[in-house]
């Protein structure tokens, strides 16, 4: 019995804390979602690591004695519900140890929704500027 008791409370300290996802949807060109979303995060965060197969970013970590917290940033591929082609942003908290008990709210949804909804700010501007610029390029007359 004491060994299961063990188990258990040992099991319970190592499950990341249950994420609240928010999410933000960006019209466009979703093949250049992750690159520009790599972009934003690195440029605005400090201690970022990458997982390129997963297009998932790990930014930040509050360590304590009670485990450690970090943003993670997704970024997928998708089309809305209207079949419009762009990418969906995932943004939560994790963490381990006793951050993972149910009694501990390290997320609160309303920052990763603005965090979400930033990022997307920020893309959709980015990619505003790209066909600004494309059409510049396009209307400026060859050099004769």
């Amino acid at each position: 019995m004491k060994i299961l008791v063990g188990a258990i409370l040992f099991l319970a300290s190592v499950i990341p804390a249950s994420a609240q996802s928010a999410s933000a949807f960006v019209k466009g060109d979703g093949d250049n979602c992750w690159l520009d979303v790599r972009e934003v995060v690195h440029r605005r965060a400090h201690d970022v690591t990458e997982n390129n197969d997963l297009q998932t970013l790990r930014a930040g970590n509050f360590a304590t004695m009670s485990g450690d917290v970090y943003r993670t940033i997704q970024a997928l591929t998708e089309k809305d519900k209207k079949g419009v082609p762009g990418c969906r942003i995932y943004v939560s908290i994790e963490g381990g140890g006793s951050l993972g008990a149910a009694g501990l709210a390290v997320n609160d949804f309303s920052d990763n929704q603005k965090l979400a909804n930033y990022i997307a700010a920020d893309i959709t501007a980015m990619q505003k500027a790209r066909e600004k610029k494309e059409k510049d390029k396009d209307k400026k007359p060859a050099s004769q």
